[in-house]
Order: C-alpha cells, then sequence, then structure tokens
C-alpha cells in the first residue's frame, strides 16, 4: 500500500479527540499515572502487546513507562516511537490549561507545546497504519514515558533495560521543517556560603565592632563573579553550527538564605508559620542553584570545573566568603548530536518531504531529550516534534499543525516499517 492511501485513512476527528482526552488528564511530573492508565487502556484498544517498566521510587507515587508493541510478520528493524507523559505545571496566567478548548483552529492546553501533541500524533499514526493493514517487518514499538522534565530515568530504565531496538523517532518540541540532530546536556550546581555574626542583631554586632560576614552579600559577589564567567571563560564562548549563540547556556536559578533560629526562613515577623524570615539576624547561610546546558564536545564536569575556578576567583577577591560546591543534578543527561546521514535521520527527512513537499533543514537545540541514553545503547536517534510553545500562556498547537505531524508520522513509519 502506497503512503499516500494510508495517510488519506486518517482519522482526523479521532486524533483531535485523542489529543483532547490527553490534555484533560493532568500529569504533572512526578504525578503520571493516571495519564499513564489512559494510554495503557488506548494501546490495548488498539491490540498492541504491552510492556510496563516501573521506576523504584522512595514515596507514594506509582511512576512507568507504558510501552506497546507491534509484532513484525516479517523480519525487518525495530523502531520505537516514543514522547513523554509528564508535563510542567500550569503558570498563574495559563489560559485554558486541562479544559482542552479548541478555539480558531487551536487546540489550547498544557502539553501541547511540548511532548502531548506528538504522543496523540504517534499513536494516531501508528492506529491507521493498523487499520490499513500494513504488514509490519519488525516490531513497531511505542513508549510513553516519565520524568522526561526532571533526571529521565524513564528514558534511562529504556536505554539500560536490553531491549532491541534499532532506531529511535522521539516526539518533542520542534517545528514542522526542522529534523533535530543534536542538543545541549543538562547539569546543575548548588552552591552554599557561610556567614557568621557575634550578636544576634546583625546592626548591633557590626557597630560594636565583631567580625561579621553576611552569606547572602557573599552570595551576591559570587553570584557578580559568574557572570564575569559567562563573558569571559573560554567554556562559554564555543560555538556550534545548529546551536545559537555562543557557549554553554547559564542559568542562575532559585535562591534562599537566612539564619537558624531566631529569624528561620519559614518565621514572619510576627506569631505563626510564613514565608520569610526577620531582618534583624544576619543570614549565616544562602543557597544558590546554578544550572548549565553544556555543548556537543563539552562535559558536566567541565562546567563543574568552570564554575569552582570562578568561584574561587571571588573568594580570592575577599577573603570573607567562605563557600562550596555540589554538583546534585549529572544522571548522564549529556550532550547528544548525531550525523544527519543516519538512517533514522534520512527516514524522517524523507517522510517530511513526502508531506510538506520540501527537504527539512537539520537543527539543533538548547536543551535536553532521552536520546543520549538511547544513543548509548546504540540505537540510532533522531527527533521531530510539534511546536516550541511550551510554559507559554497560552500554549497550544493548531489543528493544522497536529494534522500535518501525523501525517509525517505515518510516512516515517512505512519507510522505516513497511
Amino acid at each position: 500500500m502506497k503512503i499516500d492511501d494510508v495517510v488519506a485513512m486518517l482519522d482526523e476527528g479521532k486524533l483531535i479527540s485523542l489529543l483532547r482526552s490527553l490534555i484533560k488528564i493532568p500529569s504533572y511530573i512526578g504525578e503520571e499515572d493516571d495519564k499513564a492508565d489512559f494510554v495503557q487502556h488506548h494501546l490495548e484498544r488498539m491490540g498492541l502487546e504491552i510492556v510496563e517498566m516501573v521506576l523504584p521510587t522512595a514515596d507514594s507515587h506509582r511512576r512507568r513507562n507504558v510501552l506497546g508493541i507491534e509484532r513484525g510478520s516479517q523480519p525487518g528493524k525495530n523502531v520505537m516511537l516514543c514522547a513523554h507523559l509528564d508535563t510542567h505545571w500550569p503558570s498563574a496566567n495559563h489560559f485554558s490549561a486541562h479544559d482542552a478548548l479548541v478555539q480558531d483552529g487551536k487546540i489550547y492546553g498544557i502539553g501541547t507545546g511540548d511532548s502531548l501533541t506528538p504522543m496523540a500524533a504517534l499513536l494516531s499514526a501508528i492506529d491507521t497504519v493498523k487499520r490499513a493493514g500494513v504488514a509490519i517487518k519488525g516490531d513497531l514499538i511505542f513508549a510513553a514515558t516519565v520524568d522526561e522534565l526532571g533526571h529521565k530515568q524513564g528514558g534511562q530504565m529504556i536505554g539500560e533495560s536490553g531491549m532491541k531496538i534499532d532506531i529511535c523517532l522521539e516526539g518533542d518540541v520542534g517545528s514542522p521543517m526542522e529534523v533535530f540532530i543534536c542538543h545541549t546536556g543538562k547539569v546543575e550546581v548548588e552552591i552554599r556560603t557561610k556567614g557568621s555574626s557575634g550578636f544576634i542583631i546583625g546592626a548591633f554586632s557590626e557597630r560594636a565592632g565583631h567580625q561579621t560576614v553576611n552569606a547572602v552579600v557573599s552570595m551576591n559577589k559570587i553570584i557578580n563573579s559568574l557572570l564575569k564567567m559567562k563573558e569571559q571563560d573560554p567554556y562559554f564562548q564555543v560555538t556550534h553550527p545548529l546551536l545559537n549563540g555562543t557557549g554553554a547556556g547559564l542559568h542562575i536559578g532559585p535562591i534562599i538564605g537566612g539564619s537558624v533560629g531566631f529569624g528561620l526562613p519559614t518565621r514572619p515577623p510576627g506569631r505563626g508559620p510564613g514565608e520569610h524570615g526577620v531582618t534583624i539576624p544576619l543570614p549565616t547561610w544562602c543557597k544558590l542553584r546554578v544550572g548549565g546546558r553544556y555543548w556537543p564536545g563539552q562535559t558536566a564536569q567541565g562546567f563543574v570545573d568552570t564554575v569552582t575556578a570562578w568561584v574561587e576567583k571571588a573568594k580570592a577577591e575577599d577573603d570573607t566568603i567562605e563557600a562550596e560546591i555540589d554538583c546534585y543534578l549529572d544522571n548522564g543527561i549529556t550532550a547528544w548530536e548525531t550525523s544527519e546521514d543516519t538512517e533514522a535521520v534520512q527516514l524522517i527527512s524523507e517522510a517530511v518531504t513526502h508531506i510538506h513537499g520540501e527537504k527539512p533543514k537539520m537543527a539543533g537545540m538548547i536543551a535536553s531529550l532521552e536520546l543520549p541514553f538511547y544513543d548509548r545503547a546504540g540505537i540510532d536517534c533522531v527527533s521531530y516534534g510539534g511546536n516550541t510553545r511550551v510554559g507559554s500562556p497560552d500554549e497550544h498547537t493548531t489543528v493544522k499543525e497536529l494534522v500535518d505531524l501525523t501525517k509525517v508520522y505515518i510516512a516515517f513509519i512505512m519507510k522505516a516499517c513497511s
């Protein structure tokens, strides 16, 4: 059967209904189980073999990958199509987070600018190919993963499972005419400073001539050093033909500080619990989290070493600064890059060209996906998705984007599996 004949069998109404159903089930990171149930039931109705991979967790949340497998009737390469279940939390001004509103050719909701649009498109593409009676060569695997927005434990579990997978297409953020063949790695560190005071009232201690160190002020000096680092250090000056700007992305993240006991950050200037401490005691501690998105050819350790060096510069300029650094997030979420000549890239490029009538561009993103875990397992990987509106107050996909994406996925399945 020809690709266009299968594409013509796509049920657009059913596709839209599926995406709306996915939107209506909240699946914030760590709370993906209800949506996993829905996807599993959907895969069962499609007649796919179900495989569950449950993550070991220390709390009461049950987190699992759900895989559906269509066994091939003939020998061929095993192809995995994947999208993640977890979404970010809605912002205070988010428009139609879970109402799945359809208006003016747009479908609004959490996840439509991220992986839920590809998830609906991939599921519908598989359903369309099955209804067309296409004979599949090799196994066709659909994987709905958890924790992609976190430590990517779901992707890591698949990559380390020993499953025989030859080609992987990850559906995530993107654009109709871009195929993603590289992305940055992810690493985060926590910097902690210490303060001291000879008396509980900071101003009194200073005026009395006591040796005082304000942990928050020390952290401010470190932040200023890190901003110079971004402008001056060679680690942040490299370039890449598919990534915007120069050097690794630097995130100056959340900061909190205060004192122990009187003026605890949870104590308000009065009785009862609250968010902030009072200002009288000199802050004796401060914590700052700093993240990096490092480029292909760089490493997480390189980022940690660079940050450490610039913290040491700040300490050399002010010997009252006492600071320590801990890398709390690495977990193998490395930078990833593949060649545009690989089979996976060629297959999706041909599929895009078939549907859109022109060849897509190769692209990269300053973000991270699950692909490094699959790549290290010897799987030929590529990413192609929907749009980049993730996190916007009016997060949405258009009906046309959704339909066109599904058609591309159908063409990819036909080229890779039949």
